[in-house]
């Protein structure tokens, strides 16, 4: 896995991970700058998913990003309150790395997942992240941070 200091809406991968809420609602943070890039294709199609646990991973379009797709990862479900732990981040970075595996996709770009309003400190989504990443030695991960 590499780290790049990226806009995750501009990279030129076959997936971008989006950091979701269970009812794939983008309001907010990373979410809404990728479907604000995308247009609202993304938010068409997360709308027909309709859902997402926390720890999973589902997949839409990308609409007219250079991605082809993009996993969500839901790191929050606002209607329980429930947010995600450590574990969770693993376990959907784990889930989205397998869906874009089974798609036969190569190369994907990961947000901090759950560094924003869920609370988790960087290091630890980093450490998470990495962590999965490591399980899939063939796929291009990059890991975006802020600029």
């Amino acid at each position: 896995m590499k780290i790049k200091g990226a806009d995750i809406t501009k990279m030129k991968v076959d997936a971008i991970i989006n950091a979701a809420d269970t009812y794939l609602q983008h309001g907010g943070g990373v979410a809404a700058a990728i479907v604000n890039a995308g247009g609202p294709r993304i938010q068409e199609e997360s709308n027909r998913v309709g859902f997402c646990p926390i720890g999973g991973a589902c997949v839409t379009g990308a609409g007219t990003l250079h991605a082809r797709h993009v996993i969500h990862v839901p790191t929050i479900d606002w209607e329980s309150g429930q947010r995600a732990d450590a574990e969770d981040i693993f376990a959907g970075a784990k889930a989205a790395l397998k869906m874009a595996q089974s798609l036969g996709l190569k190369s994907v770009a990961f947000p901090l997942l759950g560094a924003g309003v869920v609370g988790i400190p960087e290091e630890i989504a980093e450490e998470q992240i990495a962590k999965a990443a490591d399980l899939f030695p063939d796929m291009q991960i990059t890991l975006c941070v802020r600029e």
